[in-house]
């Protein structure tokens, strides 16, 4: 009898500690209206440039003028590549043009500033900047978590899922997660990609350092505590039939 009483206390405690978790950025109080967060601050769709952002910048045909060009024998890997920063006043240092402020340009707005500056000393110059420092986060029950570079290209909440290798079948598709920081501090806007009706305007473009969250289904602890209690209720119930076999 003692035994099958301690199984059910050591069940009872694993429960426990299984329900005790924190859910991984739990909402504090009541979220504004989805709606309003969307209108305030999910609106912007291109990323800008700003201080500390590494580029490189392709001058077609002209090695010398380009910084970490595809086109060039130097590679645009941010870590062993060459590239520019953008200093603490947005600007970078750029070869035969000197000093120019890119911050607050998208990397669009950017290609044709450099190519109206290089069309002082070239004809028809054709210039591409990339980005190597914007990168957004996801977290959460996906295949396949991580940091993922934007690059240049804009890329919405659904594509990012896809790159990530799609929901796992704990996620709860319903309340997907973008967390982002803002000049009023971080907001969060939950997206239902079940709903193919709000889908299309909620599927909205990811900015630098978003970061997404899908939250994991109670089922998720359930099976994670029957992982857990069932080797030891296992050894428990051996143990206990042991006993009585001796005692017998």
């Amino acid at each position: 009898m003692k035994t099958y009483t301690g199984i059910l206390l050591l069940a009872t405690l694993l429960l426990g500690s299984c329900q005790s978790q924190r859910t991984l950025f739990a909402s504090r109080g009541k979220e504004p209206a989805a709606e309003l967060i969307l209108q305030q601050y999910f609106s912007q769709s291109e990323p800008v440039l700003e201080a500390g952002d590494k580029i490189t910048v392709s001058v077609w045909g002209h090695e010398e003028l380009s910084v970490g060009s595809v086109n060039s024998s130097f590679s645009s890997n941010e870590s062993s590549g060459r590239w520019l920063s953008l200093d603490r006043d947005g600007e970078v240092n750029l070869p035969k043009i000197g000093r120019l402020k890119l911050a607050g340009y998208n990397t669009k707005e950017v290609s044709y500033l450099l190519e109206q500056e290089y069309g002082k000393i070239l004809q028809t110059p054709i210039v591409n900047v990339r980005v190597l420092s914007h990168f957004v986060t996801i977290l959460g029950e996906v295949q396949q978590p991580g940091r993922y570079q934007l690059n240049n290209e804009l890329v919405n909440l659904v594509q990012l899922l896809g790159q990530a290798g799609g929901l796992n079948k704990y996620a709860k598709a319903d309340a997907v997660r973008i967390i982002r920081q803002t000049t009023d501090g971080p907001v969060s806007l939950t997206v239902d990609i079940t709903d193919m009706v709000n889908l299309p305007r909620f599927n909205v473009s990811l900015q630098p350092d978003d970061v997404i969250y899908l939250e994991a289904r109670s089922a998720k602890e359930t099976d994670e505590f029957l992982q857990r209690a069932t080797p030891i209720v296992s050894i428990l119930t051996g143990l206990g039939v042991l006993s009585t076999l001796v005692l017998n």
